[in-house]
């Protein structure tokens, strides 16, 4: 409990001393809004009962498209322009709670051309980077499947480290799909690695819902690239928050005054024991119980 009031104290610091960001920029029209239901492994030792469901939103367009958490979305735009709704929240152990759970990674596709831009956030930080809009490639086979009413096929791809799995339909003729996944003649319905460590499930369907595919920023974000995010990420995976703040010295905090939490690096730390979608990416250090 010290340590959970600690950590929001020191977050408070943070939104207090942060660089108010507002950055939104209408793309184009919305040709199709897509409800995903992702269901990622926290434990690989234990898929079937250790994992996190989050609720993502795909608005795309025709050049262009987003894909994000939407309310985080919503509470990020509001608390840059409202700081007692920051109060409010962290104030309320339920929607803090909530808050703090939301998924932080959105992806911009095609934006700016050619390109994918990544927002993201780990080591205590906002990052953003870019990187070549690669797409999957993939394998059509002859399995078909009846998902939600439409007629759909299956495609494999090896992309970035792992084989994905993907049912699209044509009779959505839109190639797009969950996170990174896209590239095929139909919209991708679901989707998962071979290992199930990750599934997407298309839970609602919106053509033409008379909104726009955005980019929008709300955080003061450092500039990185995709590998050196991950490696960054995966450490961050098994790092002592508060300690890292301690070690860090600020906000005027003293080390000396503030007692550390004891750390046994030799166990995973709870429902953090995955990797990411791409695992395409050198994994040094290795963890302390992988060794």
């Amino acid at each position: 409990m010290r340590t959970t009031l600690f950590i929001i104290i020191c977050t408070l610091a943070m939104n207090l001393q942060a660089k108010i960001v507002i950055d939104e920029r209408k793309l184009e029209p919305a040709i199709i809004e897509v409800l995903y239901k992702r269901i990622k492994v926290t434990d690989t030792l234990l898929v079937d009962t250790d994992f996190k469901t989050d609720y993502l939103t795909l608005m795309a367009g025709k050049n262009s498209s987003a894909f994000y958490q939407a309310n985080l979305k919503t509470y990020d735009s509001i608390a840059t322009r409202n700081f007692d709704y920051v109060m409010a929240t962290w104030k309320d152990k339920e929607a803090r709670t909530r808050m703090t759970s939301y998924e932080v990674e959105t992806l911009f596709k095609n934006f700016p051309k050619g390109k994918v831009t990544n927002h993201t956030r780990h080591s205590l930080c906002s990052w953003i980077y870019e990187e070549e809009w690669e797409k999957p490639t993939w394998e059509i086979t002859d399995s078909t499947s009846t998902i939600g009413g439409y007629e759909c096929m299956l495609a494999v791809s090896d992309y970035r480290g792992r084989r994905w799995y993907a049912w699209f339909t044509p009779e959505i003729a839109i190639s797009e799909g969950p996170w990174k996944l896209c590239g095929l003649p139909g919209l991708i319905l679901e989707a998962r690695d071979e290992r199930n460590h990750y599934r997407y499930s298309a839970m609602t369907i919106k053509l033409n819902p008379n909104r726009d595919v955005e980019y929008f920023n709300y955080s003061d974000r450092w500039k990185t690239d995709r590998i050196t995010s991950l490696k960054a990420h995966r450490k961050y995976l098994q790092e002592n928050t508060k300690n890292m703040i301690l070690a860090a010295g600020t906000y005027g905090l003293d080390p000396n005054k503030v007692k550390p939490d004891k750390e046994d690096k030799s166990k995973p730390r709870p429902h953090k024991n995955y990797d990411f979608e791409e695992t395409d990416y050198p994994h040094e250090p290795k963890f302390a119980w992988e060794e």
